[in-house]
């Protein structure tokens, strides 16, 4: 599945899954989930909400294996935040 652009392999995607999970973010948690299931090869379908949900669970113990996948989703969000209205 790609998220923010960046392919993630399946094992990196279920690691990612537990950690938003353990942080408390069932529903992006099972959107991952769900993608892995269905072998999503497109962008998964998640939210700004979930990606921001995905930023909060990695916060600053991200493992090495998910750090691009955090810097992409800090760029995307300060990109976000800089577009006016």
């Amino acid at each position: 599945m790609r998220i923010a652009g960046l392919r993630l392999g399946a094992s990196p995607a279920r690691l990612l899954a537990g950690i938003v999970r353990d942080a408390g973010f069932e529903e992006t948690a099972a959107k991952l989930e769900q993608a892995i299931e269905l072998h999503v090869a497109t962008e998964a379908p998640l939210t700004w909400a979930d990606h921001e949900a995905i930023l909060v669970a990695l916060g600053d113990n991200c493992p090495t294996s998910l750090s691009r996948l955090r810097r992409e989703l800090l760029e995307e969000q300060r990109r976000m935040r800089r577009q006016p209205g």
